[in-house]
């Protein structure tokens, strides 16, 4: 009698736990985030990922590494729910009735340096001479060209600006003399103080606002999937403040998303961190005027851009339901921004 009573209270536990995690994961839903790249752009989605906030939100987001351009194209075609791409791709797209939207920017500074080798001090010395950058279109292109601009230099006429590949690859075109200048940002920042390298232009410093950190998604998938879109932008602020006053968790985390072995590289980690903190907002608005230089950069090469409405590229509205329910502030209360 003992064992049936035994084997029946068994069987109960089992019932009641094959219940309760199907229930959890009736509420738990898959989504796929596309990240063009191992940055420390990202950290906000690695520490909302590694802390537990996207579960928290009921989402269970599976990170995807995929270049910028195809990227693009799985968001139109809804094979990635949203993705963490450069905004002026999603602007361009846009251009051509795409139906992409930009959701958020967690970043309000582009933490970017505009570098040259230490025989090169002054902006007009670049005239003639080739500039890399990633892909034409993309960030660090349109990243580029304003920054040139503000140094009193003409891209498209006193410049050649060539294709150089990744961040790793540009930086050591700088270095062995293939391109003249690139914009980078942290930790190779860092490697080229100690190699001497001259920094031209500060993003940080002297940058306008701008679009960086950019969520992005399909209108048509943000309309039939609005509780996603929500749960993503709440784990994506908590992740903020985490970010702001947790450095050493955020470092490992930075860390392990971003390959890179610690503590060998603790000095680069510590510079990365510090660079882009400053840039994190709580409030992650995308402020029109930022959509508008980067369209200003467009219209050079497609002259529809000139007259497209800035706010069209744009779905504020989850921001603001979040941030005027007094979420964002609750969240962020101990942030300025």
């Amino acid at each position: 009698m003992e064992r049936f009573r035994t084997a029946v209270i068994a069987i109960v536990v089992l019932i009641l736990i094959a219940v309760f995690s199907a229930r959890a994961s009736a509420q738990t839903k898959k989504i796929r985030m596309g990240i063009s790249a191992l940055s420390a752009g990202y950290t906000v989605a690695y520490i909302a990922k590694d802390t537990g906030l996207f579960a928290k939100n009921g989402l269970d987001v599976e990170l995807i590494l995929i270049d910028s351009g195809p990227t693009v194209h799985a968001l139109i075609a809804e094979d990635l729910s949203v993705a963490g791409v450069g905004a002026s791709r999603i602007v361009a797209s846009g251009l051509q009735g795409s139906g992409l939207r930009i959701l958020a920017a967690t970043n309000n500074r582009q933490p970017y340096k505009l570098i040259v080798p230490a025989t090169i001090k002054r902006a007009e010395q670049l005239k003639g001479k080739k500039v890399g950058v990633g892909a034409f279109g993309g960030l660090d292109d349109t990243s580029m060209r304003f920054g040139l601009s503000q140094l009193g230099l003409d891209p498209n006429k006193d410049v050649t600006i060539v294709v150089a590949g990744g961040k790793a690859t540009r930086f050591s075109a700088l270095t062995s003399g293939a391109v003249s200048a690139i914009v980078i940002d942290p930790p190779y920042t860092l490697d080229a103080k100690k190699l001497g390298l001259n920094f031209l232009f500060d993003f940080i410093k002297s940058g306008p606002k701008t679009v960086y950190g950019t969520i992005s998604a399909k209108d048509s998938y943000t309309k039939q999937n609005p509780q996603v879109i929500r749960g993503l932008l709440k784990a994506m602020i908590a992740a903020t403040q985490f970010y702001k006053i947790n450095k050493a968790e955020s470092i490992k985390i930075m860390a392990k998303y971003m390959r890179i072995d610690l503590p060998a590289k603790a000095e680069e980690m510590e510079e990365t961190y510090d660079a882009f903190v400053k840039t994190a907002s709580c409030k992650p608005y995308v402020d029109p005027e930022g959509v508008t230089g980067l369209l200003e950069q467009i219209a050079v090469k497609n002259p529809k851009a000139a007259k497209a409405d800035p706010r069209s590229f744009l779905d504020m509205s989850f921001i603001k339901e979040l941030d005027e329910s007094g979420y964002i502030d609750a969240t962020c209360k101990h942030s300025s921004t």
